[in-house]
């Protein structure tokens, strides 16, 4: 596996797909430490933006996935820790994971996917330029692929075959 720029929280469970990934856009599947590529998908559905509530004590979108072979649970995306918005500058509170609800199929109703997700990481040099030289005790030259700028998350229903891009979200 190439020397790519993978968020910390996804280094040992997504697949990179070498073919279609580059140091700026990384794309691949999720697959569990138990080697399973299917999952339920836990989300907080109300997470949106309400101007009556200062951005940190929104909740973000929070995606959770449950491995259906060993039933582990992955965490995908916060919005309140990861991606510029979240690692960078702390926009949002962490959705508690009693909170989210299961997803199920659009087309079909059931509730097992598989899970393809695209990164377009953060420029280093301009990470390293904005960040770590401006807050040094905050920030290391490495943190540049948790603040990464954009997340697509594409589910594939193993029930109907349906695909939809779920997510496709600019994080700066």
């Amino acid at each position: 596996m190439g020397n790519y720029p993978i968020p910390t929280h996804l280094i040992h469970i997504l697949k990179v797909d070498a073919k279609h990934s580059d140091m700026h856009n990384i794309n691949g599947e999720i697959v569990c430490t138990c080697g399973c590529e299917q999952f339920q998908i836990m989300q907080n559905e109300d997470a949106e933006y309400d101007s009556t509530i200062p951005y940190g004590e929104q909740e973000g979108i929070k995606i959770n996935a449950i491995c259906e072979k060993c039933g582990k649970t992955l965490l995908l995306f916060d919005q309140a820790t990861q991606g510029y918005d979240g690692f960078v500058c702390h926009d949002f509170k962490t959705a508690k994971d009693e909170s989210l609800t299961r997803l199920t199929c659009r087309k079909c109703g059931q509730d097992v996917f598989q899970v393809r997700m695209c990164i377009e990481a953060e420029d280093q040099e301009q990470f390293i330029e904005e960040c770590v030289m401006e807050y040094p005790d905050e920030f290391s030259e490495d943190n540049y692929v948790d603040a990464f700028n954009w997340i697509t998350v594409t589910l594939h229903c193993v029930n109907c075959d349906d695909k939809n891009e779920w997510i496709n979200l600019e994080l700066s």
